[in-house]
């Protein structure tokens, strides 16, 4: 099974990345980088930091209840992870993440596992919040603005789900496995494994004020994502509202829960294309402002993270290869 999304990650890269660049000209595309600002991938290296730093602490709250470590301490762990998402394939790099965090701090994989689940849940609420109200509110509006009320009573229904999940986790375990017979025995484990895991990495947020500071975190960590993505607009002087980068970003996020290849080429070329050309943006000066972004920002992020599991006596191979014969 994981050979086969490794392949097909790297097949829809392949497509996507054919998709990005079939209405390009790449002579357009070298006349606007020799015209770019570059002061832009200073404000967009900004949030990016600030990015990572809201994800680390967010996922210092969520381990809080069996182990209080700082998102200063965890920092060293998630760039790790996304330097292995920028290396391997299928988002294998949250592999690394779990077994620096285990081996680090001494944290039950299965622990860390579960916050990583809530993680999930967290961002994909998030973004399909403010992805909505950007389609609705931006440029977007009158061709879209019924597929964006979907997005938002989706968001709605994820996180009544989930709470429900979290108050009844026996009951919904008991209806997976006794009810739903024409799952496998397998998948229904697997679900059941799942909402296990929803469960317990909630646990950190049964107190209000916790899940409010973590709903805010994520929010503010996206807006930082889609502030990151904007400053690349503004280096080629693409004159659109600040809603079009959330709708890039919504793109994207919907693109990454696919498996992808190593750095996500290809994938985050075509999100940028698809949100720009809708808006009347040339393809070329699209493909443009997504190699600004993703290029450095991939250098970034890899020498980081390498630089971190080196300084810790990790190896990036020896942790996925350990912690794949552990799960």
């Amino acid at each position: 099974m994981k050979k086969f999304l490794v392949i097909l990650g790297f097949v829809l890269s392949a497509v996507f990345l054919y998709l990005a660049l079939k209405d390009t000209d790449l002579a357009k595309v070298r006349h606007a980088f020799g015209s770019a600002r570059y002061w832009p991938m200073i404000p967009m290296f900004l949030s990016l930091l600030g990015f990572y730093w809201l994800k680390a602490l967010r996922w210092s709250v969520l381990l809080s209840p069996s182990h209080k470590v700082s998102g200063t301490q965890l920092i060293p762990a998630m760039m790790a992870g996304a330097a292995g998402n920028n290396l391997l394939p299928a988002h294998f790099g949250e592999l690394v993440r779990v077994y620096f965090a285990g081996k680090k701090f001494d944290i039950p994989k299965s622990t860390v596992l579960a916050t990583l689940v809530v993680e999930r849940l967290f961002d994909i609420i998030t973004v399909l919040v403010i992805f909505s109200i950007a389609l609705m509110a931006g440029e977007y509006s009158t061709k879209f603005y019924g597929g964006a009320v979907f997005l938002l009573v989706l968001a709605v229904v994820i996180m009544v789900v989930s709470a429900l999940l979290t108050r009844y986790t026996g009951c919904f375990i008991s209806f997976v496995e006794t009810r739903m017979t024409f799952l496998s025995i397998g998948i229904r484990q697997k679900i059941a494994k799942q909402i296990l895991d929803l469960s317990t990495g909630l646990m950190a947020l049964r107190q209000r004020r916790l899940y409010l500071g973590v709903a805010m975190n994520s929010l503010f960590q996206w807006l930082f994502m889609a502030a990151c993505l904007y400053f690349s607009l503004v280096a080629f002087d693409i004159d659109v509202s600040p809603m079009v980068a959330v709708v890039i970003l919504g793109f994207t996020v919907v693109g990454l829960t696919l498996p992808t290849s190593p750095g996500f080429f290809g994938t985050i070329e075509y999100c940028y294309v698809l949100g720009l050309t809708t808006v009347g943006v040339d393809a070329s000066t699209a493909l443009s402002a997504a190699i600004f972004y993703h290029l450095p920002a991939w250098i970034g992020v890899t020498v980081i993270g390498l630089v971190l599991l080196r300084v810790y006596h990790f190896s990036l191979r020896e942790s996925r290869a350990e912690i794949e014969g552990q799960l």
